[in-house]
């Protein structure tokens, strides 16, 4: 009966975020992606979520070994898969990654099964007097003189000698 504990401890879960080389063509993207499920439940893992890979601007240039050429990438399809698996197997998934040359860079990180997207902030309450009221921000854009700019960034600003 601890067997079956220690195996359900051992348990973690895991995002992989991806990129596709550009040069893929957009028909094969899919199958890439299937193979990665593929080795994700080959080694014991199961899908939670994922997202299927879409075009994106690269914040920057990454250069990768084509063939015989070193070429640099501005654009990629990203994507992410969300997956609980043993943590002894998550070696073999990094291991297919690096090995499979349609990856220009990935990334596997530990997380936790909830979803862990971005959500809206709450309107601000005042408390006072023991009487809740929401704070209504401004929605105008306010006008401010050049001077006034130059003003604030001068009181900011701390001189320094060189």
């Amino acid at each position: 009966m601890t067997e079956k504990s220690d195996v359900l401890d051992d348990n973690q879960v895991y995002e992989v975020g991806f990129h596709i080389l550009p040069t893929v063509p957009e028909e094969k993207i899919s199958e890439i992606v299937s193979k990665l499920t593929d080795l994700i439940n080959k080694n014991g893992g199961s899908i939670i979520s994922e997202e299927f890979p879409k075009i994106r601007n690269l914040s920057y240039e990454i250069k990768k070994r084509v063939e015989t050429k070193y070429l640099s990438f501005s654009k990629a399809y990203f994507g992410w898969v969300k997956f609980e698996m043993l943590s002894a197997s998550i070696d073999k998934v990094d291991n297919e990654m690096k090995s499979n040359e349609n990856i220009l860079r990935f990334i596997i990180v530990k997380t936790i099964r909830e979803n862990t997207m971005h959500t809206f902030k709450s309107p601000i309450i005042n408390k006072e007097n023991n009487r809740e009221e929401i704070i209504k921000l401004p929605k105008e854009k306010v006008e401010i003189s050049e001077e006034e700019i130059d003003k604030s960034i001068d009181e900011l600003v701390i001189d320094q000698v060189l």
